[in-house]
């Protein structure tokens, strides 16, 4: 699989890479996102998302790697473990703003060049929520990386880290930090000149209603969790 050939477009399904496997030829015209967060620095997470990239046809959609945040040694050798594979792109999560997307920029740099890849050909998408410290930073995103090619808005890791509801009943409406934090999403990008996704819920039973809030806070689409999900996005 060639990773110059970077297209992030919808539908886009984020899920763990037992979960859609089974059903892996549902997806072939499907941005994936392959969520190895949990095991991504172990010598399994190859392994797991392996299969998912053999199966994929030339054709397919662009095929993604979730990780967390790498800071030390054992990180930089896993990306590189994952680089190996040939991915379009890696989504960082929990990612706190510019000098993250920075930070990670230079490890994809090493690891692109310890397995003789094009610098630059591994796409970057950040992943802001589970890490409210973006919220605070005023930097822009503009020209801070050339890899960097979208964000996503994670919402419940934004209300989990904020021990905050998504919905708050006193006041009848949305939970405060989850405004500010999809507003802030959809603005960073609009400066950087890049995509904006929201990544929906697990249990977000009306994807559809999501989507069309979603598009109307200026996002450029959402990520589904499920195969469920993403069915009922395919509905029109």
């Amino acid at each position: 699989m060639s990773v110059n050939r970077f297209e992030m477009t919808l539908p886009m399904l984020c899920a763990e890479p037992k979960a859609l496997l089974a059903q892996i030829g549902t997806y072939e015209t499907a941005t994936l996102i392959l969520d190895i967060r949990n095991d991504w620095l172990s010598g399994e997470a190859p392994e797991a998302v392996q299969a998912i990239l053999t199966q994929r046809q030339s054709t397919a959609g662009s095929t993604l790697f979730r990780v967390g945040g790498p800071d030390d040694e054992a990180g930089q050798a896993a990306i590189e473990r994952l680089v190996a594979l040939r991915p379009h792109g890696l989504v960082l999560s929990g990612c706190g703003g510019a000098a993250d997307i920075q930070k990670f920029d230079v490890m994809l740099r090493v690891a692109e060049a310890s397995n003789g890849i094009e610098a630059g050909s591994v796409a970057l998408v950040a992943e802001f929520g589970e890490n409210p410290i973006f919220l605070l930073s005023p930097v822009s995103l503009k020209d801070i990386s050339r890899r960097l090619k979208a964000i996503i808005f994670d919402s419940e890791g934004l209300t989990r880290a904020t021990a905050s509801q998504v919905f708050n009943a006193a006041a009848s409406r949305t939970g405060a930090p989850l405004l500010l934090a999809a507003a802030a999403a959809v603005i960073k990008a609009r400066q950087a000149g890049i995509a904006s996704y929201a990544l929906l819920q697990d249990r977000d039973d009306d994807p559809q209603i999501t989507r069309d809030i979603a598009l109307a806070d200026g996002f450029s689409g959402v990520v589904a969790r499920n195969a469920e999900q993403l069915a009922a996005l395919a509905v029109i």
